[in-house]
């Protein structure tokens, strides 16, 4: 091997310790970056869980391209869901007003965005049903429909009956019941007559972590939001919506439904919630 001469090895050594700074440097700075947890959003079986669905679909891009993640708990006042909330690892949730109140008991720092759904809450009927109800299912961990329905009833002799929310149909199928609470996203699956007893009740919010207020990745979520509540303000397109939820294209008998409710849906603004 031919000898290095003085200036080549000053040179070589040169580069040597260029190499080896810059590699601990991009190890340092990969270390002290680490990849960016997408922010978990929440959300329930309900009607605000449909709408919160098609803002998610319909957002310019993919929700993971932007850091965020969803996942369906089901009903917000399950013993699954209040497990999920209370550990802290969900930035975002869509729930009830009961659960609210019970994740503000729990300690944990969550933030109510607004209010997205009013009068959500709908008394199901069988064609058969005495005019004078007896009997009225719930959903069980549900106080506010039951405080709505002693409201609603309490001039009259009523038994409420809290019952889990997925053997509600059974009941009243089987006369156990005489009419059932549910929201209107499992109503609409049902073929019996539906109304609402309520006017302007607050039926579900949003919340979030406090400390994720400020990350532009929940304001990319409220105005995804707020699109989709500005565009199923149109009939055309909630009808739409609602008919690819229930995957079925008979949008006559989805719009003859939903002119038996008179659910709302609110947007989320700084300072005030609008119904539209």
């Amino acid at each position: 091997m031919k000898n290095l001469s003085k200036p080549g090895i000053l040179k070589f050594l040169l580069l040597a310790v260029l190499a080896v700074s810059a590699g601990l440097l991009w190890k340092h700075s990969s270390s002290a970056a680490p990849e960016e947890k997408p922010l978990i959003i929440a959300y329930g079986d309900d009607i605000a869980g449909v709408v919160l669905q098609k803002a998610l679909e319909d957002m310019p891009v993919k929700k993971a391209d932007i850091g965020l993640d969803s996942i369906n708990m089901g009903d917000c006042c399950g013993s699954n869901a209040q497990f999920a909330l209370s550990t802290g690892e969900v930035d975002v949730a869509v729930l009830c007003p009961d659960a609210v109140i019970d994740l503000a008991e729990s300690g944990k720092q969550y933030t109510v965005l607004g209010e997205l759904v009013y009068d959500g809450n709908v008394l199901v009927t069988r064609p058969d049903s005495p005019d004078t109800l007896s009997v009225i299912g719930y959903m069980n961990g549900r106080d506010e429909q039951r405080v709505l329905l002693e409201e609603v009833f309490g001039s009259r002799t009523v038994t409420l009956e809290p019952i889990f929310a997925s053997a509600l149909p059974f009941a009243l199928e089987n006369k156990a019941v005489d009419a059932i609470m549910l929201d209107a996203s499992l109503a609409i699956k049902l073929n019996y007559p539906t109304q609402s007893i309520s006017s302007g009740e607050v039926t579900t919010v949003m919340i979030a972590r406090t400390e994720i207020l400020s990350d532009p990745r929940l304001q990319s979520l409220i105005d995804a939001y707020n699109r989709t509540v500005e565009e199923i303000a149109n009939e055309d397109v909630l009808v739409e919506m609602l008919c690819g939820f229930l995957e079925t294209d008979n949008s006559e008998e989805v719009s003859a439904f939903w002119k038996t409710v008179t659910v709302q849906f609110g947007s989320l603004k700084t300072g005030t919630n609008e119904k539209s």
